[in-house]
């Protein structure tokens, strides 16, 4: 019985999938091949979802893979355990041993005293296959399958180990991932497959910050080292011979220094050193711009940084950042504030950059919106203008319901608008589409897709996940590859991901889904400033949009896309100012 063709497809994408997403959490490199085949996968699952042509969003039907689901669970629990900044590469070409080296025909050349613990004595391919998960055991059949017909150097692929008691694997590092690569033989002419645990890297400056920044104790910055191999105090106690008693005495500790409440969270830390830390050579400064900050307490001991910038008499706009970028754009366009009046209050949403976090997803742009609010009575800004800049828009939407007369008028800079319609995914890029498809049909999946993401922002090439997102040959395409604005994206980007995957995943619920009702809260004037060539969100559902609404006015913006406040930001703040101006005089 023949089986069916996109039932096959789908298998076949499946199991490439389960591949990429191991290899990305190796390799930040890999984030391009993995999105690719999470486009494919995801745009296909979507289809057969038959969600994509119904008119509303009502429906609560996901995407539902279980296979899929508890393979990128496993990869954003190592991803949260190996912490941020470090590349994590396997220990392919080094001097030390493999755990196993196997010929062409399959024999086993080499087994370490680790090997033969975990794989048997003698280790041969039965007891390799034995000791792995059953889609490791496959993919390993396909590798040396591939290996044997044409060998060569470069291929490689990770491995699962199937969940035991034995001590020896409980000690090696990588959480029971085992990396597979084929390479020249070192000890012969021809090729090698090799299989190595995996090691997170270490540095002594990053050492030398822990004890200066949070006065960590020699054997506490230890303990941090072996924590970042992987695995959790138990293991530990096994690698280094320490009583677990004591390693819970200098955890708790680490913890109480760092103002961290567990592993996950003293990771995420230890990957925010690691990335800024004095380490990075030729490092980009990240402050968002030259402009004051000020530091609001909005309650319950919560700070929100407020970023100051413009003339002091300028005209009052608060300005709420976009999910991608953050403030990155604010340096960028601090000229045009000068030039155009205006006296901009950035507030630094909640998990952004160093302000607050907040785990709400449902909540949060009503918990936002009462922020605005004790930030406006700490600032004494009786009125304002509130801008929302791309998926900003939601928060300010919801800011301008809840401060009624306060808020004077709204502008939207390339603004998102509520998802009414499933048609509108089908407008964005293939990046863009995936994360949103993703973000509206399998939430579960989010957090590794993002994670994944911010490995490459945490590289050494994060422009590799910027430009991907726009299309060869587009206008946005155009402005990112201008080095002096890719370089504020860039910055906005390390901003967002700063406290880790739960701002943009927070951010990501909202989007994708039909937000009318924060519009409909408010009735001051609406100025939408909207690219002709958005690819993200178009022109048209801009229209549609502003027609459900007598008080909305469309300024269009041939020839711009979804950037056009980094392209065009003295057009811009001059619209900006001549529509706050008329709003809080009321004029006109």
């Amino acid at each position: 019985m023949r089986g069916d063709p996109e039932t096959d497809a789908l298998d076949a994408d499946r199991a490439r999938l389960i591949g990429s997403i191991y290899e990305v959490v190796l390799r930040p490199e890999h984030y391009d091949s993995f999105m690719e085949d999470w486009s494919d996968f995801v745009d296909q699952a979507a289809r057969r979802l038959g969600e994509l042509h119904i008119s509303d969003t009502s429906s609560t039907r996901q995407l539902e893979d279980p296979v899929i689901e508890a393979h990128f669970r496993r990869a954003f629990a190592l991803f949260e355990r190996m912490g941020r900044g470090e590349t994590i590469m396997p220990n392919a070409g080094s001097a030390d041993a493999p755990l196993v080296r196997i010929a062409r025909d399959g024999s086993v050349l080499f087994a370490s005293a680790d090997a033969r613990a975990i794989f048997g004595d003698p280790v041969t391919l039965a007891g390799i296959r034995d000791a792995l998960e059953p889609d490791s055991t496959a993919r390993l059949k396909i590798f040396l399958g591939a290996f044997a017909r044409a060998p060569s150097s470069g291929r490689f692929a990770v491995l699962s180990l199937a969940e035991a008691d034995n001590e020896v694997t409980t000690a090696l590092p990588g959480g029971g991932l085992v990396s597979m690569t084929a390479l020249r033989d070192p000890d012969g002419d021809g090729f090698v497959t090799e299989l190595r645990t995996m090691n997170v890297g270490w540095t002594p400056a990053l050492a030398a910050v822990l004890v200066e920044s949070f006065r960590l104790t020699p054997r506490e910055v230890e303990l941090v080292h072996e924590l970042t191999r992987g695995g959790d105090l138990p293991a530990v106690a096994q690698r280094t011979g320490k009583s677990l008693n004591t390693l819970r005495a200098q955890l708790k500790s680490v913890f109480s220094k760092t103002r961290t409440s567990g592993q996950p969270e003293l990771m995420r830390l230890i990957g925010a050193v690691m990335l800024h830390g004095p380490e990075k050579e030729g490092q980009v400064d990240t402050s968002m711009s030259t402009g004051e900050e000020r530091l609001v307490d909005v309650g319950d001991g919560r700070m929100m940084p407020v970023v100051i910038l413009g003339p002091d008499d300028g005209l009052p706009v608060v300005f709420v950042h976009g999910m991608l970028e953050g403030l990155g754009c604010l340096r960028h366009v601090e000229p045009a504030l000068h030039q155009a009046g205006i006296r901009l209050y950035a507030p630094m949403r909640p998990n952004f950059g160093n302000s607050y976090s907040d785990s709400r997803v449902r909540d949060a742009p009503d918990i936002f919106a009462r922020d605005v609010a004790k930030m406006l009575q700490v600032l004494a800004l009786p009125r304002v203008v509130v801008l929302g800049h791309m998926a900003g828009a939601i928060y300010a939407y919801a800011a301008a319901a809840r401060l009624g007369s306060s808020v004077a008028g709204f502008v939207g800079v390339a603004a998102c608008v509520p998802i009414v319609s499933i048609e509108q995914f089908a407008t964005m890029t293939p990046r863009q589409r995936a994360v949103a498809y993703t973000a509206r049909f399998a939430p579960a999946l989010l957090p590794a897709v993002l994670r994944a993401g911010m490995a490459q922002i945490d590289s050494s090439s994060p422009e590799r996940f910027m430009t991907p997102l726009y299309s060869r040959g587009s206008r946005d395409r155009e402005v990112v590859e201008s080095s002096r604005i890719g370089q504020s994206i860039l910055e906005g980007y390390r901003y967002t991901v700063a406290q880790g995957q739960k701002a943009f995943q927070i951010d990501a619920w909202h989007v994708t889904r039909d937000w009318s009702a924060l519009v409909v809260g408010s009735d001051c004037p609406v100025l939408l400033i909207h690219g002709v060539l958005d690819p993200v969100v178009s022109f048209d559902s801009v229209q549609l949009f502003a027609q459900r609404y007598g008080r909305m006015h469309l300024e269009e913006f041939d020839h711009e896309g979804q950037l056009l406040l980094y392209s065009q930001p003295e057009r811009v703040m001059a619209q900006v100012a001549a529509f706050a101006r008329s709003c809080l005089t009321g004029a006109g």
